[in-house]
């Protein structure tokens, strides 16, 4: 049975914890059919209390034409504090989808966004190539990463690909001359990204030795252009860093995102030969996602542990993952009543943050490993602060 299928009866789970696991599985998968993104979007819409899990955890899915309009019919009618969540949903939205809908889009996208917009959906190639290399200057000039010009940038350099007007020799010549300097440019770390977008497989090997490099936006990118191949090649390719201290983070997120056989083949053997235990719970959470049987055995060994892991929701995890596969754990329903308890708990910080806004409040809750970091970067608290 495919990673779909077994999850496909539990895409809308009434069960909380079922239903957070399966969010968290998705969340990098970029293979999910719209129509369970629509799903998804239509529970937010009708559900306070999963709202804000969905709306974070689908960031990373296709927007088509009927999700965006169900975003327009329904943010008005949304908490205040929730739409910020679905303003990021909107702004993930294709340009030339956003362009179609700009006079009801008007208040959720900025002015100098909808001038981006207009040049990539209208612009000749010459003028979205300088405007791209407008963005790198100003990326190159800043003293830190800044989020915006990034992401502009990044749009810009997926019209370049989407419109073929950049050439693998092109490519071939960035990356080499990258790969001889002590840090990627950020016109390196964009061809990263362009190479996953073409799915250009010969580099498959380059983008997991980048796993061990100690910059995060490139490492990010390494790992999302991974991730998008889907296949057992990049599967052999991360395995050896699945083992070293230095890169097993984002090697474990790529191995967690290509949901087969050989992942969980290749995950189980790095736990065993893993003696760090924040590293193990994070290879645990990955073996988790992949609900195979196959990994009860290490799931199980871990939780007898008892180990309070800082980074992974364990309890809520592993019950998630033995009621999806519909097997039995002895201990499956302590791990459930830790889970409400520590929810119970995140939700009562929550009210008090809301109720006295004005007052600074130390936010007790456990960051997941795949929530949005706390400090604000835009980044997952893994590749993060979580680090």
């Amino acid at each position: 049975m495919s990673f779909l299928e077994k999850i496909e009866p539990h895409i809308l789970s009434d069960d909380f914890f079922i239903q957070k696991t399966v969010l968290r599985a998705i969340h990098d998968y970029p293979n999910l059919p719209v129509e369970w993104t629509i799903q998804l979007l239509k529970k937010a819409f009708e559900d306070k209390e999963e709202q804000s899990s969905i709306f974070i955890y689908i960031d990373n899915q296709t927007m088509n034409q009927e999700a965006l309009e169900m975003l327009i019919e329904n943010t008005p009618k949304l908490d205040r504090t929730k739409v910020h969540l679905v303003l990021s949903l909107v702004n993930k939205v294709d340009p030339e989808l956003a362009w179609q809908f700009r006079e009801s889009l008007e208040g959720f996208i900025s002015e100098d966004t909808w001038e981006l917009y207009e040049l990539i959906v209208n612009g000749t190639e010459e003028a979205i190539k300088g405007e791209y290399e407008k963005y790198l200057n100003q990326l190159e000039s800043l003293q830190y990463y800044e989020y915006v010009p990034y992401i502009k940038a990044k749009k810009l350099a997926k019209s370049i690909v989407k419109n073929g007007w950049i050439s693998a020799n092109e490519i071939d010549i960035i990356i080499q001359a990258e790969l001889n300097e002590q840090w990627f440019s950020y016109r390196g770390i964009l061809a990263v990204y362009m190479i996953g977008l073409l799915k250009m497989d010969k580099y498959i090997p380059t983008l997991a030795s980048l796993l061990v490099r100690d910059e995060d936006i490139l490492l990010e990118e390494a790992a999302t252009a991974l991730i998008a191949f889907q296949n057992d090649d990049v599967v052999e390719a991360v395995a050896p860093y699945l083992k070293k201290r230095d890169s097993v983070i984002f090697a474990t997120s790529v191995a967690e995102s290509i949901k087969s056989d050989l992942a969980v083949k290749y995950l189980r053997e790095a736990y065993h030969v893993t003696e760090d235990i924040d590293d193990q719970d994070i290879i645990v959470e990955a073996l988790c996602y992949q609900f195979s049987s196959e990994a009860l055995p290490e799931i199980s060994d871990h939780m007898k542990k008892g180990h309070v892991s800082q980074i992974v929701d364990l309890e809520q995890t592993a019950y998630g993952c033995y009621s999806i596969l519909d097997e039995h754990h002895p201990d499956m329903e302590s791990w459930k009543q830790e889970a409400e308890q520590r929810e119970m708990h995140n939700r009562n910080v929550s009210k008090q943050g809301s109720l006295l806004e004005s007052i600074p409040v130390r936010n007790e809750n456990k960051v997941g490993r795949n929530d949005p970091c706390p400090c604000g970067s835009g980044k997952k608290y893994k590749k993060c602060c979580g680090k």
